[in-house]
């Protein structure tokens, strides 16, 4: 699955027994932000079953400094990706998304089956209600 993912360094990193998802790699690539932001569900659940950590943000390069594998994962488009990232935040017990980043899903899944829009609106409203009132919200950085 990792070789067949296009995952762009050595398969290795990611398969280690005692891989870190969450690790700085080569100029500063990190496995999980690669996944969420290129949309790669099966390596995606393949890292949280393993403990990566959706509440890492993003650092280094200018591009992606300050984003989360949420914004990460609603910029790649991937339905399943972002469920994935939602779920495992709302797991954490995370704060829900602020509200650009509540629009921006909105924009991004518009055209998406009635379903998949409802599911999203549901699981935002669960999140909202079932949210601690004092941490912050992940944000729409760079949106």
């Amino acid at each position: 699955m990792i070789k067949a993912s296009g995952w762009p360094l050595a398969p290795e990193l990611l398969t280690a027994p005692d891989a870190d998802f969450n690790a700085r790699l080569e100029g500063g690539l990190v496995p999980l932000h690669w996944a969420c932001a290129e949309g790669k569900a099966g390596v995606l659940k393949y890292m949280l079953e393993r403990g990566a950590n959706v509440l890492d943000v993003a650092d280094g390069a200018v591009s992606v400094a300050g984003r989360t594998p949420l914004y990460m994962a609603v910029h790649s488009g991937s339905f399943q990706v972002v469920m994935m990232v939602i779920d495992r935040l709302k797991a954490l017990g995370a704060p829900p998304p602020d509200e650009a980043l509540k629009k921006r899903l909105a924009h991004v899944f518009r055209a998406s089956h009635a379903d998949a829009k409802n599911r999203l609106q549901q699981t935002l409203k669960d999140w909202e209600r079932k949210a601690p009132a004092s941490a912050p919200a992940p944000t729409a950085k760079g949106a």
